[in-house]
Parts: structure tokens; sequence; C-alpha cells
């Protein structure tokens, strides 16, 4: 312990780094919980159908999640070794990416709203819900694919306060909003759609105000975004593609979970909404952390320094394990008067409670998994491992048991879930020899592939 504690320069290039990360990710959890509170009050039919409706969403941010991360690697590292022009160079190739990943689900939300909703429920209401939910806040998928890739560029760069502020920015416009267009206009969950897009637009306009008046480092000439060669796509897809690969699987399977609930009902789905979303705010704390101890390793390794990436693992590691303890015996203590505040009925409030019980005990293996996988292989350059331990985690441990659960045998949804939770276990498992082994120190941005990218 003396070794984390005692050393005040690492905990505060972490605190630094971490603190406006954690914010950011609390800011954005509030946008989520903010939505599901509010069309809470007009019942379990509508926080079922925006989450559900979600679920789209869901899948799109995790595989452009996937794109800004793969991007984070490269650069996190070049920022290291100080190469501002190749890390303007893997932003453009980020540009490109999430642009065909907004458009492509773009269009599934709005030719498709109403059969993409009959995937996840078997209630006729909640399926014409969320279908016109789907089609407002389908517009604001290209918004959230540029902030995401720019908010990547700027954490991995090290400057991790903007993200926060035009996320802060964000949740004030969508509170604002919903309330003109749920409560004031009585537009229910149509209103929720418009304050998501509305609220998403501020973001970026803010955004790209600061980086253009600030000159941030990403900020460049447009031709110098576009400036890679053959040999620089194909590093860095090798590196990139199996994160992306890896967030798609990811992001599919557990969607899939979803899809096994529906034989659960609506109430039960509904109570998963709402536990799913009091998860993502206590999670913050472990993958803020998680973040900024991957950008610490990507720096370190960039500028070849192997043995300080391997300390900042090992530090990381620790710290996560006492947050997650700690937030753990939080979210059990107060799971009741949280599961007060959303109007699901007495049944699935019920529900939500036990589930919540079940998130706080998973905690441990939840946050040290993220640690492990985005903080430390990923940033480390072993991205094949990571989409290997991600996949066959959720793929054969996941999805059977939430189908098992659910769809065979009947169980109530909280044992459904505590049963898909035992993926976050096999995880561990398979991650921890991995980062005890060393193999993922690997600098993806040496003088060795710099000369392969200018021939």
């Amino acid at each position: 312990m003396h070794k984390i504690f005692g050393d005040k320069a690492f905990l505060k290039n972490l605190a630094l780094l971490s603190i406006p990360i954690i914010l950011n990710d609390i800011i954005n959890s509030l946008i989520n919980v903010m939505d599901t509170f509010m069309t809470g009050k007009l019942g379990a039919e509508s926080v079922t159908a925006v989450g559900l409706g979600n679920q789209v969403f869901f899948l799109f941010t995790l595989i452009t999640f996937g794109i800004a991360s793969g991007a984070s690697v490269f650069m996190g590292q070049y920022w290291g070794k100080n190469d501002i022009q190749n890390i303007k160079k893997i932003l453009g190739i980020g540009y490109v990416l999430v642009f065909i990943d907004a458009l492509l689900f773009f269009l599934v939300a709005e030719l498709i709203p109403q059969t993409v909703m009959s995937i996840y429920s078997k209630d006729p209401k909640v399926v014409e819900i969320g279908a016109n939910y789907l089609k407002i806040v389908g517009f604001s998928y290209f918004l959230t694919a540029f902030t995401v890739i720019n908010n990547a560029a700027l954490k991995s760069t090290g400057n991790t306060f903007q993200p926060m502020l035009t996320t802060l920015v964000s949740l004030i416009s969508n509170i604002i909003f919903n309330c003109i267009f749920i409560f004031g206009m009585k537009m229910g969950v149509q209103g929720a759609a418009w304050g998501t897009l509305l609220a998403r637009s501020c973001e970026i306009l803010l955004q790209l105000v600061l980086i253009y008046t600030r000159k941030i480092p990403i900020f460049g000439k447009f031709t110098e975004y576009f400036a890679f060669n053959r040999p620089f796509l194909k590093t860095y897809f090798k590196i990139a593609l199996p994160v992306i690969l890896n967030e798609t699987m990811w992001a599919v399977g557990t969607s899939i979970y979803n899809i096994a609930y529906k034989y659960s009902g609506t109430v039960a789905q509904a109570s998963l909404q709402v536990a799913g979303v009091v998860q993502n705010l206590f999670m913050v704390f472990g993958t803020g952390v998680g973040t900024a101890c991957g950008i610490l390793i990507a720096n370190a390794l960039g500028s070849s320094d192997r043995q300080r990436a391997k300390d900042t693992a090992f530090k990381c590691t620790l710290i996560s394990l006492l947050l997650s303890l700690f937030f753990g015996v939080v979210l059990a203590v107060s799971a009741p008067y949280i599961i007060g505040l959303f109007d699901i009925g007495s049944l699935g409030a019920n529900y939500a409670r036990i589930m919540l019980y079940i998130i706080s005990a998973g905690m441990l293996f939840k946050i040290v998994n993220f640690i492990f996988i985005v903080g430390i292989l990923r940033n480390g350059g072993d991205t094949l491992f990571c989409l290997f331990a991600d996949a066959c985690s959720v793929w054969f441990v996941g999805v059977p048991m939430a189908f098992l659960g659910s769809a065979v045998l009947h169980l109530p949804i909280y044992i459904t879930f505590a049963l898909v939770y035992l993926e976050e276990v096999v995880k561990t498992a398979f991650t921890l020899p991995r980062i005890l082994s060393g193999k993922w120190l690997k600098n993806i941005v040496g003088e060795r592939n710099e000369k392969r990218h200018h021939r």
C-alpha cells in the first residue's frame, strides 16, 4: 500500500486525469438516469420503451467507443512520444469510421424502428412508443459519434477537463429540454427524444468551439487528418480492428440479453432498465480510474518506458479493488432509497432492489475487468487477447445463461440476472494470468513501425 499512497507524483497525475473523467462519466450516466427518471413518471411501459429503444443507441455507442478506444491506443502512445501529426492521422481514420457507424444505425432507426423494437418486446404498446422514440433520437447518432471520437483524442492528449465541461452542458440542456417537452408540452416519450437530440447538438457545438478557440493540439487543417497511407492504415487496423470487433461482439451479446429478458415480461424489463442506469452511475469511479490508467500506460509505452507502464498497471489495479469494495457497500446500503425514486410499481421495485444487491456484490469483478481489459491490456497493445476474453465470456457464458434463466426455466428476473453476471467472474479468470505474464507490454508506435509508415 505504501508503494501506492507514498508515490505522490503518481497519485497527482492519476487524480488530474481520472477526476475529470469520473465526473464526465457521472454526468453521462446522469443523462441516462434523468431520461429514465422523467419517463418513469409516465409508467412502466414508457420506461421500458425508452430503455429498449436505447438498445439501438447502446449498440451504436459501444461500437463507436470501440472505434474511439482503438484510436486512443495509438493517440496515447503517439502523445507519449510527442508526435502530433500522427495523432491527427489517427483521428482522421476515426472520423471516417464513426461516420459510417452512425449512418448505419441512423438508417436502422429511421427505416425499421418497429421491427427493431419487436425484437426486444412482445408488448405492442411498448413497441409503438419505442419506435416513435427511435425515429427522432436516430438523428443524434451523428452528433454523438463525432463527440465521442473528439473526446477520445482530448483525453489521450491529457485534456480531460473539456469533455467533462461539454458533457455537463449536455446534461443541463437535456434536463431543461425534457422538462419543456415531456411535461410542459405533454409530448411524453417523444419529448424525451427531442430533449436528447437538442442536448447532443449543444454538446458538440460547444466542443468544436472550444477546440477551435483554444487551438488544442488535435486542431488542424482538413488535409492533416487524411494524410495517412496504406502501411499506416494496415498498422492501425492490426491493433484497432480487434478493439472494434471486441466492442461490437460485446455490445451485440449484451443486447441479446435484453432479447432473452423479454420472456420475463414488461415489469421485469422496466426493473432491469432502472438497475442498469444505477449500475452505470456507480461504475464510473472504476471506469474513470481505468481510463486514466490506460492513458498513463499508453504514454509510458510510447516513450519506451516499460517499467513505468508495469508499475502503473499494478497501482491502478489495487486502487480499483479498494474502490469496488467501497462503492459496493455504498450501493448495497442505499439500494432501497434509490429504487424509491422510480415509479415502476411494487413488484418492479422489488426486482430492481434485489438486482442492485447482486450488482453491489459483483462490482468487484466488473470494475477489475474494466481496468484489466480497457485500461491495461488494450492500451498495452494486447487487443487480440482482449477480444478473445470478452467474446468468450459473453457468448459462452452470459448469452446462454440469459436464455436458460428467462426463456427456458422461466426463473425470476433477478436470478437470471445473477446467472448472467457469472460472465464477469469468467472474464477475470481469463485476464488475470495475462496481466501477470507481462506479455501485454507492447510499444506499437516504435521506430520500426514509423519507418514502415513513411515508405
